[in-house]
């Protein structure tokens, strides 16, 4: 952190994402209001007292949706990543420094991943699998089924990444002098190796959650990400989109929030490299 405040634009992209979390958890209780309302009285409302951000198409107020789309988006990124560090990561570790067998087997998994577009294949699986998964748990199924195409994508990238840090970290000469006192693999791993990748790491999944947030807001904008009663920022966009003459604040507001928070992302990552 305090490598960090001497970089004003990623500490400020740091507040900026810290609030964005804080509007997604805690809004709902602050604005008691249903997203799932729909006031019939005021369609496709402009912003007022009443309803602070206006009204969808249905009458729903647009920032108790707007923290709902918000939180959605936030929980897929922090799902996607959790996996990637852990299994990403895990294998990349693993291939990096056994090499062999197990380096073939993990290489070779990541290239048969990797001759599919990334976003086809989630869009393919999330498409195939929405409709049977998609009604479980009140909605929760089709994020669960988000979320796993888009780490199913992903976890890759992270494994190629960890694998060649790995290879180079081994060929250290404190590794070497570890082995010679007679340390085993596991204690040079955890002694050596992980605390030498761990900041590599976070830096790097940092850097690919505005990815995985435009790629959630992709497939929303595609039907395909959350359903009702959730919904995302994607979603959001493409509902009002069709109504965009008039009421051009219901496309802008989720725009808004998708674009903040890619930015907020992105710069803290840029920072958080500069500084690793």
């Amino acid at each position: 952190m305090r490598r960090l405040k001497k970089n004003p634009v990623a500490f400020a992209a740091l507040i900026v994402l810290a609030a964005m979390c804080v509007f997604a958890v805690l809004g709902p209780w602050l604005h008691r209001v249903d997203p799932a309302l729909q006031d019939v009285d005021n369609l496709r409302a402009f912003p007022s007292a009443l309803h602070p951000l206006g009204t969808d198409d249905r009458g729903r107020d647009t920032l108790a949706r707007l923290m709902i789309g918000l939180r959605v988006s936030l929980l897929v990124a922090v799902a996607v990543e959790a996996f990637n560090v852990v299994v990403g990561a895990g294998l990349g570790l693993a291939a990096g420094y056994f090499g062999g067998a197990v380096d073939f087997v993990v290489s070779r998994l990541a290239d048969m991943l990797f001759a599919f577009p990334g976003i086809l294949l989630a869009i393919l699986i999330s498409a195939v699998f929405g409709s049977s998964i998609g009604t479980l748990g009140d909605g929760a199924g089709r994020l669960l089924l988000v979320s796993g195409s888009l780490a199913l994508v992903g976890w890759p990238l992270m494994a190629r990444y960890v694998r060649g840090q790995t290879l180079a970290l081994r060929e250290r000469p404190w590794i070497d002098g570890s082995r010679a006192l007679g340390a085993s693999d596991v204690a040079i791993l955890l002694r050596h190796i992980l605390p030498n990748l761990g900041n590599l790491v976070i830096v790097s999944a940092t850097l690919d959650v505005a990815g995985v947030v435009v790629s959630e807001a992709t497939l929303g904008l595609l039907g395909l990400s959350a359903q009702p009663p959730q919904t995302s920022l994607g979603k959001m966009i493409v509902e009002a989109f069709g109504y965009i003459t008039l009421n051009w604040t219901q496309v802008f507001w989720p725009s808004l929030a998708l674009s903040v928070l890619v930015l907020a992302v992105s710069f803290l990552g840029d920072g958080l490299r500069e500084k690793v």
